[in-house]
């Protein structure tokens, strides 16, 4: 398997647990805010490296 192919199957999966969560039906909107941030920054990190 390619190191490309794995990033985006990463990156996809991220989106759809941060999709997910988005969904959720929660109290604590502020610390569903910061785990989706933090999901969104990870498939940054992953894309790009940084």
């Amino acid at each position: 398997m390619k190191v490309g192919t794995v990033i985006r199957m990463l990156a996809a999966r991220l989106e759809r647990e941060r999709a997910a969560a988005l969904t959720e039906a929660t109290e604590d909107l502020g610390w569903q805010a910061g785990f989706c941030e933090g999901l969104k920054h990870a498939q940054h990190v992953i894309r790009n490296g940084d």
